[in-house]
C-alpha cells in the first residue's frame, strides 16, 4: 500500500474541505467559503450564527462498516444542538463510493 498523506489527522476537519490545494502534495484544503473563522473574509455560506463547522472523515475497510460509523456518528450528533448535517460527494474525486445519507439512515427524502 502507499504512503498517503492525509490533510486531515484524527479525521476530522475544523471546516468543510474541498479537492484540491495550491500545494501539490495535498489533495484537499479548506473550503473557504464553509469556514466560519473566514466569514467575514470570503463569500461565506456560513449562517450569521454559526461558530463552528466540523467535517468527519470517516475510512473503511467495507461499505458496511462506514454505513455503520456513519449511522452511529449521526445518531449521536443528533443529541447535540446541531444546526445541520450534510455530506459531500466531490464529484467521485476522493473515490468511488458515494454515501447519501438519506440512504445511510433508512429514511426517504
Amino acid at each position: 500500500m502507499p504512503n498517503v498523506i492525509t490533510p486531515f489527522p484524527g479525521g476530522i476537519a475544523r471546516s468543510g474541505s474541498k479537492v484540491g490545494s495550491r500545494y501539490k502534495n495535498q489533495i484537499a484544503s479548506t473550503h473557504d467559503q464553509y469556514c466560519p473563522t473566514l466569514k467575514n473574509r470570503t463569500h461565506s455560506k456560513v449562517q450569521p450564527d454559526i461558530t463552528a463547522i466540523y467535517e468527519i472523515i470517516i475510512n473503511g475497510l467495507t461499505e458496511k462498516s462506514i454505513t455503520t460509523a456513519m449511522q452511529v456518528g449521526i445518531e449521536t450528533a443528533c443529541q447535540w444542538n446541531i444546526a445541520a448535517i450534510t455530506a459531500g460527494n466531490y464529484q467521485g474525486k476522493l473515490g468511488k463510493y458515494q454515501f447519501h445519507l438519506h440512504d445511510v439512515m433508512g429514511e426517504t427524502p
